[in-house]
C-alpha cells in the first residue's frame, strides 16, 4: 500500500507541474470579443508609438532621410517595438477553437519582425513592409493595428509630413 500512495503523489505533482507549465494556469480563456479588444489595445498603442517616434525621427518636412537614418529607425524602434507587440498578445489567453489561429497571426508578427531586422528598407515598401502578413491575418481575425504600418509612419519617413 505504501507503494501505491508514493505512486499517487508522484503522479499528482507530475500532472500539477505540467499544468502549471503550460502557462495561464488557472486563467480562464477570453472570449473572441475580449480577445480582440485587448489586443486591438495593445496593437494600437504599439502603433501609436511607433507613429510619434517617426514624426520625432523624421520632422523636417520634405526632407527625405538618409537610407541609413531609416535603417536605424527600423532596426531600433519598428523591430523591437513590433516584437513587444507580438510577445504581448501572446501573453493573452485567446479561445480554445482560435488557438492555432492565434498562433498563425503571431507566427507572421515574428516573421516580419525578422524581415525587417535583415532588411531594414522593407518599411518603406507600401505593398508590404515586412508585417503585411502579420497585418493580413490579425486584421481578418479583427484586430485592429496590428504590425504598426500607417500611412503616417510611412509618409515622416518619406519626408511627406513632418509632425502631423
Amino acid at each position: 500500500m505504501r507503494k501505491h500512495k508514493g505512486g499517487t503523489v508522484t503522479f499528482l505533482l507530475t500532472t500539477a507541474l505540467a499544468l502549471g507549465a503550460c502557462g495561464g494556469g488557472d486563467d480562464p480563456r477570453l472570449t473572441k470579443a475580449e480577445f480582440v479588444e485587448q489586443g486591438s489595445a495593445i496593437c494600437g498603442a504599439t502603433s501609436a508609438r511607433i507613429e510619434s517616434a517617426s514624426q520625432s525621427a523624421f520632422s523636417e518636412p520634405g526632407k527625405i532621410p538618409a537610407l541609413d537614418e531609416i535603417s536605424s529607425f527600423a532596426a531600433d524602434t519598428v523591430a523591437p517595438t513590433i516584437e513587444e507587440e507580438v510577445e504581448r498578445l501572446s501573453e493573452l489567453r485567446p479561445p480554445e477553437d482560435d488557438v492555432e489561429r492565434i498562433d498563425d497571426i503571431l507566427q507572421a508578427g515574428s516573421d516580419g519582425v525578422d524581415t525587417v531586422r535583415q532588411d531594414p528598407t522593407v518599411i518603406l515598401n507600401s505593398n508590404d513592409d515586412g508585417f503585411g502578413r502579420y497585418q493580413e491575418l490579425s486584421a481578418a481575425y479583427g484586430l485592429e493595428n496590428c504590425g504598426g504600418g500607417s500611412d503616417a509612419t510611412r509618409n515622416a519617413i518619406s519626408g511627406i509630413t513632418g509632425g502631423g
